[in-house]
C-alpha cells in the first residue's frame, strides 16, 4: 500500500480524538496498538537489536524481500510498543527509498508531539532512525550479494 495512503489511514483512526482528547485517553489508544502479538522471538531480543538512545528497551529486526523491508519490533513498555507499531505500519513492507524518503507527517496530524516529553521525542527519533538504518543495511547487504553471485 502507498506511504501516504497508510499514513492518512492512521490520521482517520486518531481524528476521533484529535480535538478534546486528554492525555490518559490518547495514551490509552496509543497502548492498545501495542496488542499486537509480538512478532519477535525471544532469541531476537539482544544487544544486537537493541535500538540506542532509548530509555526503554527497544528490539527491531529488519529483513528485505522482493526489494521491500519487513521489520519486527518489541518493546518493554507499552507505550514504546504502541510507538513503534504505528511507525512500522507506515514502513514495513516499503522500500528502501520509500522507507528513507518519507515524511512521517502523520506524527504531527494525530498530535503525537504535543503529548512527548523531550525525553519520549528524543526516543521516537532514534527508533525512526534505527529504522532507516536498518532499510539501507538490508539493502546494501542485498546489493551486495547480488553483486558476488
Amino acid at each position: 500500500m502507498d506511504v501516504n495512503k497508510i499514513q492518512d489511514k492512521i490520521i482517520a483512526e486518531f481524528e476521533h480524538m484529535a480535538e478534546a482528547a486528554s492525555k490518559f485517553s490518547y495514551f490509552r489508544h496509543i497502548r492498545k496498538l501495542s496488542n499486537d502479538p509480538s512478532e519477535l522471538d525471544p532469541a531476537e531480543k539482544n544487544d544486537q537489536n537493541l535500538v540506542a538512545g532509548c530509555r526503554k528497551k527497544v528490539w527491531v529486526t529488519a529483513k528485505i524481500d522482493n526489494g521491500r523491508i519487513y521489520f519486527k519490533a518489541d518493546s518493554d513498555n507499552i507505550i514504546t510498543r504502541g510507538m513503534v507499531n504505528l511507525i512500522l505500519k507506515v514502513y514495513s513492507g516499503q522500500t528502501v527509498s520509500e522507507i528513507t524518503n518519507t515524511d512521517l507527517y502523520f506524527l504531527h496530524e494525530i498530535r503525537l508531539f504535543n503529548y512527548l516529553s523531550a525525553a519520549w521525542l528524543k526516543d521516537l527519533l532514534s527508533i525512526v532512525q534505527r529504522l532507516k538504518s536498518l532499510a539501507i543495511f538490508q539493502h546494501l547487504n542485498f546489493s551486495a550479494a547480488r553483486t558476488a553471485k
